[in-house]
């Protein structure tokens, strides 16, 4: 009797799992070249090794894998990498994203609601489209990279290894449906052209001659301490920025900020870096400057770091100096530094103040602004240029 029983719940087991297989979600799709991010394709060459890479938007995205991946932090790069060499390349998917995404993985995570079939279709689709890592002589091959998701310009490296050599291509795509803050200006024609082009020296003098801090409206100096200078070209101040993991800030987020104001207007960007764990994040505050240096612009800025208080409130850092250090550091190891350089600033805030003053003073700081000059392309940190003016604050001694 019981033997009976076992036999009638394994066939009512048995039954259920026929059931589920035949039921769930057909898995559909469209063909690649069903958007138009084909078109939108960005190409760079070095030597025998040609780049072509493209990002679909997030509809486009849904109708070539069938599944909306921003929603899940996911986001495809399209590559076509061709060897016209004699030899075999590799291609290194961990240059495009360090903490990229496996095919499979993908397909896993969304298995849940189709059927036995489809599950299989899918593993099929993501698997096929992927960028296969060997590349022969002669040969092109395409495919996508799952990286994580940045809903602004996607800065990301295409490193290709063979014949004994390695090739790094360094591309900046912007994403459709997503607007920067600094979109809202045209910084281009922000000041007139003929403002002053300062050599390294004046650089220095005009740097510490900058206000110790952001104001109000009134120019009233309420603010944080400025404490950062970038030099560069637009372009490549933004691909560094982006390839060391800062992301840039929307038009709407920004709207909720409190606006800090320097040369009589509210800052032109906002850069974020969001930390492990999403319990805080830095930020970065830039206004370009009414100087340039060398042919350079100039953007001069402030640092700070934000970090989960009560709920979803933050509450910003008093250590200030850690917020310009962290960024430095950042930068640093993103291999984007051409050079820098320390300035004394004028104002100093000890941190005896902060013990003495809890209430009163919200920050404490050494007063020193680091300027960094930066590099859209990748450089060594030991081919850095260290520009001896200010001595640099105690932490570097240590």
């Amino acid at each position: 009797m019981i033997h009976l029983r076992l036999k009638c719940v394994f066939a009512v087991l048995a039954l259920a799992a026929g059931l589920a297989a035949c039921g769930g979600r057909a898995y559909l799709y469209e063909p690649v070249d069903s958007g138009t991010f084909l078109a939108r394709a960005e190409r760079e060459s070095d030597g025998p090794i040609h780049i072509a890479t493209a990002v679909p938007g997030r509809e486009e995205t849904r109708r070539i894998f069938g599944i909306d991946l921003y929603d899940q932090g996911i986001q495809p790069v399209w590559l076509q990498i061709e060897n016209a060499g004699e030899t075999l390349a590799r291609y290194a998917p961990v240059s495009t994203d360090p903490e990229y995404f496996s095919p499979l993985e993908v397909s896993y995570i969304n298995r849940r609601g189709y059927s036995d079939e489809a599950r299989k279709a899918m593993d099929k689709r993501f698997y096929n489209l992927a960028m296969p890592r060997y590349i022969n002589p002669g040969e092109t091959r395409s495919g996508f990279v799952f990286t994580h998701a940045d809903t602004g310009a996607k800065g990301f490296n295409v490193d290709v290894h063979g014949g004994g050599e390695s090739r790094s291509f360094t591309f900046l795509l912007r994403v459709p449906g997503f607007e920067p803050d600094y979109a809202r200006l045209n910084l281009r024609e922000l000041y007139a052209d003929d403002v002053p082009d300062y050599e390294r020296d004046a650089l220095r003098q005009a740097i510490s001659d900058l206000p110790c801090c952001s104001g109000d409206r009134q120019g009233e100096e309420t603010g944080e301490p400025v404490n950062i200078v970038l030099v560069g070209h637009g372009e490549e101040l933004l691909r560094a920025l982006l390839r060391s993991g800062w992301r840039e800030t929307s038009i709407e987020e920004a709207k909720q900020q409190t606006p800090q104001f320097l040369y009589g207007r509210e800052q032109d960007a906002i850069f974020r870096y969001e930390t492990v764990g999403g319990d805080g994040f830095y930020e970065l505050r830039f206004w370009k400057a009414p100087f340039r240096s060398e042919g350079d612009e100039v953007y001069v800025g402030q640092a700070r770091h934000f970090f989960r208080w009560i709920g979803p409130v933050t509450r910003m850092d008093a250590d200030v100096d850690n917020a310009r250090n962290f960024a430095t550091q950042k930068l640093l190891y993103g291999q984007t530094l051409k050079a820098n350089a320390w300035v004394a600033g004028k104002e100093v805030v000890p941190v005896t103040s902060f013990w003495n003053k809890l209430v009163d003073t919200p920050y404490f700081t050494d007063g020193h602004r680091v300027v960094l000059w930066l590099s859209a392309e990748p450089v060594s940190l030991f081919d850095i240029e260290v520009n001896v003016w200010d001595s640099p604050p105690r932490w570097m001694k240590q």
